[in-house]
């Protein structure tokens, strides 16, 4: 480790830096997600309001900043960054991976979040290509991309959710059997009062 906010004062103050380009060693591979409170098909207009529920995600090469709970509100009033989710990895595929479940597990409810977004984009062959640029989300239409993938995923949700109910169901069927002795029972009661 160097520390870089000391050598990024050190050369505001005309100091050398203490080392040579050659003499630093690459060791693995960061991604930094900004989460933040913005609806992206509004032109990332702030997306405000209370934070009914939040799950943060963990593990291995997985570090969260943020000052979300649930119960918290977004402010108008201030930044729209919510949490800084960065992952590490021995290599740029490993990272990516990571950042992909840690991105899976992050749940914010009750603002928009740009969170959609960084699933979409990391999925893209030109993010893992390295083809990268200021009008990326353009020139590679990622917003057109973004709503096929949430159609996809509400359509995957609604099929799931079919199939539960369907598995209940039958669960229920073949739990739940009429038995003929107790409905006698019952209606020889009812005929009595």
């Amino acid at each position: 480790g160097l520390d870089l906010v000391k050598l990024q004062i050190d050369i505001a103050n005309g100091e050398e830096i203490p080392f040579k380009q050659k003499d630093l060693k690459v060791n693995g591979c960061a991604i930094e997600c900004r989460i933040n409170a913005e609806d992206t098909f509004l032109d990332f207009a702030p997306s405000t309001g209370r934070v009914s529920d939040v799950n943060i995600p963990s593990g291995p090469g997985v570090r969260v900043d943020t000052y979300l709970y649930p119960g918290c509100t977004v402010s108008p009033y201030y930044d729209s960054l919510m949490a800084k989710l960065i992952t590490w990895g021995q290599n740029f595929e490993e990272s990516r991976q990571r950042m992909r479940i840690a991105l899976s597990d992050f749940y914010v409810e009750g603002v928009e979040t740009s969170i959609p977004l960084y699933k979409t984009i990391l999925d893209t062959n030109e993010f893992i290509k390295g083809d990268l640029s200021t009008d990326f989300l353009d020139r590679f239409k990622i917003l057109d991309r973004l709503r096929d993938d949430l159609k996809k995923e509400v359509s995957q949700k609604g099929d799931a959710a079919l199939a539960a109910t369907l598995v209940h169901s039958e669960f229920l069927k073949n739990r739940i059997r009429p038995n003929k002795e107790q409905s006698v029972h019952w209606k020889t009661q009812l005929d009595r009062h």
